[in-house]
């Protein structure tokens, strides 16, 4: 099977890009890393500058780096092979005009896949953490993806997204907006 690492589409100049104002103490991290948050109670929003971009896309650009999806993908996202808990956050145009319901996507599913035989990548030793690798090209162990549709590399590899081929078939089938998927290398 094929695996893609999932990007925001950057060619298209009229999304919307959201923007948040306060965190209520919500580090960048806690919906990126691949555990489970309990710290949800749904005051933090997103706004956007309809200047800046005016279509609401199935997957939203936003200045922390999150998974943030409409309720098209999220239902897509439930029917697949993987582990993502949504939170509910409001996308509020600046003037206030728009409100949008979303979800953050936070991607529970971790599997310890990353070849590094086969990926292109530096290592960085921090003496408090460890090494730290910075991919480049991302290539995985099929085998150890254990069939997952929408996952996350172990080993500090937390950020970026990783997808099969079934999600991609799914998007394109579903006409869902917002994402720009590069093949990776399996092994």
């Amino acid at each position: 099977m094929k695996y893609y690492k999932l990007s925001t589409d950057m060619i298209r100049s009229e999304d919307i890009i959201c923007h948040y104002e306060n965190d209520f103490g919500i580090q960048q991290n806690d919906l990126v890393i691949g555990k489970k948050f309990d710290g949800w109670d749904g005051r933090f929003k997103f706004s956007f500058d309809q200047k800046e971009g005016h279509l609401a896309t199935d997957y939203l650009a936003n200045d922390k780096g999150w998974f943030v999806v409409s309720l098209k993908l999220k239902k897509l996202l439930e029917s697949l092979n993987t582990d993502i808990q949504f939170l509910p956050v409001e996308i509020i145009e600046k003037d206030g005009k728009q409100k949008l319901p979303y979800y953050i996507g936070n991607i529970i599913r971790v599997v310890d896949a990353l070849c590094l035989e086969e990926s292109d990548y530096f290592s960085t030793e921090i003496s408090t953490i460890g090494t730290i690798y910075t991919v480049s090209k991302f290539a995985v162990y099929e085998k150890k993806i254990q069939k997952s549709d929408v996952f996350k590399l172990a080993n500090r590899q937390e950020v970026p997204v990783f997808v099969s081929e079934n999600f991609k078939n799914l998007i394109e089938k579903n006409n869902i907006t917002g994402i720009t998927l590069t093949e990776i290398k399996v092994i």
